[in-house]
């Protein structure tokens, strides 16, 4: 892998601006399928009133956070190398070490999803040719690829806010070292006034 982000760069800012947006995406996504699920499930054993409109729900709800994550996914691994440089930084204490633990969660996650990725182009070469985009023999892996992603978007949505909060402590710390410089004394106003 190589890392070419730095930190505080416009790229930086840029990909934990795509972050955010994924993190609101995501976050409605979920509530929209709460709400679906708890509105089609038996409220005491949460099964399924109708499994095949239920199954396909659930597709559409993967699917969706799949694409939110989109912009993200390319640069996933380079927001998170950069959040592990910054931790190593920063001063050990519970809030970083929490930090850290998001941290390794969302590189865990993030390795898994180029995993699942690679297993579905394996998957898709290896398809009859009869198997194109909107037949079952193409729909079905992909949708079972979703399926497997969904995990692990689901935990970017859950730990990504770490990063944000490891690129702010890393800022203040930076600021809070950088030289401060010293402004000069006013010059005394009668050496400053001008002579005629």
């Amino acid at each position: 892998m190589t890392i070419s982000l730095e930190p505080g760069s416009q790229e930086h800012r840029l990909y934990l601006s795509q972050l955010a947006l994924y993190l609101r995406h995501s976050r409605q996504i979920l509530t929209a399928w709460d709400h679906y699920s708890a509105r089609h499930s038996d409220p005491e054993t949460f099964q399924p009133h109708d499994e095949d409109a239920y199954g396909l729900r659930q597709q559409q709800r993967d699917a969706h956070t799949l694409a939110a994550f989109g912009r993200v996914y390319y640069h996933a691994d380079e927001l998170v190398y950069v959040a592990e440089q910054q931790l190593a930084q920063l001063s050990v204490s519970d809030r970083t070490r929490r930090f850290a633990w998001q941290v390794r969660e969302l590189h865990e996650a993030t390795e898994c999803l180029y995993a699942v990725y690679d297993d579905w182009l394996a998957v898709r070469a290896a398809l009859p040719e009869s198997a194109r985009p909107g037949t079952a023999a193409y729909e079905e892996p992909l949708a079972e690829s979703y399926a497997e992603a969904w995990h692990y978007l689901d935990q970017w949505a859950i730990h990504g806010q770490a990063l944000f909060a490891v690129n702010a402590l890393a800022e203040r710390q930076s600021r809070a070292a950088a030289p401060r410089a010293v402004a000069a004394p006013p010059a005394p106003a009668a050496a400053a006034a001008v002579r005629r």
